[in-house]
């Protein structure tokens, strides 16, 4: 039973809360004693199904990402549910970075809203290629057909200038049921799959890229032995692969994969690779020689930042970091900016303060092997760290 990875994304009281209450309750994941615990005057409440801390629903907003789990005869779900405030972006931008498919919420009275434009920027920044854009609470206005087709109508503005290329809208009412696991005798006039049918048919993204890579995380105390991860591709007894940084040249030995010796080893798995030949660190990168990664101490990066207390400009250093290899690195240009209102790319001179996406360059003190986001996301993404705090400072991709 494979493993589905989804993230809600909406403005403060759009109802993601009660859009997953939603589909726990109605798919039977929640516990008897979890359903005492939210009933109010005989009826579930479902937007508390999803509060993990009392000060969250004192409040009555979600303060962090939370993750959620559940199950159908089909596959199992984790559900990753971000909070809508601006001052959160940084945790929608860690929520969203692993999964499949990501759920716009968007309030049917209110329609698209400046924190819609930038949920929907993080789905592009991250390449989230399946998006649904939920149009909640339709119960209020009347399952008006009229006002669904003028939402997805502006939306469909945005995706063609974000290249999202496949948006799905619903609309729905999660208070009610409409369109989250079964069909709407309301909106007779929709004829598209409720979310749970989207869902379903949803694919769990897969490396597809067939290059060798595997990323060091632990370099093991005998026989040249290092514990990591297959990023992409495949590597064999046998195989002759280069190291980075240094170029080094070795022989692949051994390979373990759990507890078993085995014969070669594919993307995403964990395993301890045995090689002769060569030094590795924490944070070297194999790949095979005739599929070399970009190796350079240059590169542009699209970049999200989140620092709210220290902005990015030209000349600031950081800690850069893919997978387990880090480097100090300095910010030489700033190349532009996106309008979150516009989406257009505009450079005024400013520094990029917190939220704001940026194109930049780098340069590191060393050099550093990546791929293009868009060729191999395993390899071409990453974080700028504040040396100073030790803050996660900036998300980036490689451009």
């Amino acid at each position: 039973m494979d493993i589905l990875r989804f993230i809600t994304a909406g403005n403060v009281d759009d109802g993601k809360s009660t859009l997953i209450g939603r589909l726990l309750y109605d798919t039977g994941n929640i516990k008897d004693d979890i359903l005492k615990s939210v009933a109010e005057d005989d009826a579930v409440n479902l937007a508390h199904i999803t509060d993990g801390l009392r000060s969250e629903r004192a409040q009555g907003i979600t303060i962090d990402v939370a993750y959620k789990y559940f199950t159908t005869a089909h596959r199992k779900y984790i559900i990753t549910d971000a909070p809508g405030h601006f001052q959160y972006t940084k945790n929608l931008v860690t929520g969203a970075s692993g999964v499949d498919a990501i759920i716009v919420l968007i309030d049917a009275y209110n329609g698209i809203t400046e924190q819609t434009r930038r949920h929907s920027l993080v789905a592009s920044f991250l390449k989230i290629k399946q998006v649904v854009v939920a149009v909640n609470k339709m119960d209020m206005m009347g399952y008006s057909e009229a006002v669904f087709d003028k939402i997805k109508k502006d939306y469909l503005q945005i995706a063609v200038q974000l290249q999202m290329d496949d948006v799905t809208f619903i609309p729905m009412s999660a208070l009610k049921g409409d369109n989250v696991t079964r069909a709407s005798e309301q909106m007779s006039w929709y004829k598209g799959p409720s979310l749970m049918e989207w869902l379903e048919n949803c694919a769990p993204v897969k490396v597809v890229s067939e290059v060798m890579r595997f990323s060091v995380q632990y370099v093991m105390d005998t026989e040249s032995g290092y514990a990591g991860r297959m990023l992409s591709g495949t590597v064999c007894v046998g195989d002759e692969v280069t190291m980075y940084p240094g170029e080094g040249k070795a022989s692949v030995e051994k390979i373990i994969h759990g507890y078993n010796e085995v014969q070669e080893a594919r993307a995403g798995e964990n395993i301890c690779l045995y090689v002769s030949g060569g030094q590795a660190v924490r944070g070297s990168l194999f790949a095979c020689a005739d599929d070399a990664p970009m190796y350079s101490n240059e590169l542009e990066a699209m970049v999200c930042w989140l620092d709210s207390e220290r902005t990015l400009a030209e000349g600031n250093a950081y800690l850069l970091r893919i997978n387990g290899m880090e480097m100090s690195c300095t910010i030489t240009e700033v190349l532009y900016k996106t309008d979150v209102h516009t989406f257009e790319q505009y450079s005024n001179g400013s520094d990029v303060v917190v939220n704001e996406f940026a194109k930049v360059q780098i340069k590191t003190d060393g050099k550093v092997a990546y791929d293009l986001f868009n060729t191999l996301a395993e390899n071409g993404r990453g974080i700028l760290i504040d040396e100073k705090t030790n803050y996660t400072a900036g998300a980036f991709v490689v451009a």
